[in-house]
């Protein structure tokens, strides 16, 4: 098979593509730590995102245990932390309850904090803490 330059139209024996095969490889060592980096991070980023979201549901669901006229701060503790129970977290939750129905108090509210650690490649291991409230008026 007989190759010729297109430009020039002279004959050649190894095509265009053939010599930019080590300029491909350089390209994609550089390209693919950036491609590795926004593809770990989205993955932690939504991971993240889900434990927060389940921390807010747990301290919903501890205000609302909270706001019954029979219940007491303990209990409504309880009922947040084992919300989170399928949720895996770094540290272990902490619960704060902040009035009682049972004094007639208008309002509850119930804070969850718990550490989080994220891992994304080239940044090493990130912890920080997730922060759920939740408030509800006393029946």
């Amino acid at each position: 098979m007989k190759l010729t330059n297109r430009k020039t139209g002279t004959p050649t024996t190894t095509p265009a593509t053939w010599t930019e095969r080590g300029a491909i490889a350089a390209e994609f060592a550089i390209l693919i730590p950036v491609f590795l980096l926004l593809i770990f991070g989205m993955l932690q980023l939504g991971l993240t995102y889900q434990r927060q979201e389940a921390v807010h549901a747990a301290a919903r669901e501890g205000a609302r245990i909270a706001s019954l006229p029979t219940s007491d701060a303990p209990a409504a503790c309880a009922r947040a932390t084992s919300t989170l129970s399928g949720t895996s977290f770094t540290g272990t939750p902490t619960c704060n309850v902040v009035g009682n129905c049972a004094v007639n108090d208008d309002r509850v509210n119930v804070t969850i904090t718990v550490d989080n650690a994220i891992d994304i490649p080239f940044f090493g291991v990130q912890t920080f803490t997730l922060t759920g409230n939740g408030e509800f008026r006393c029946e």
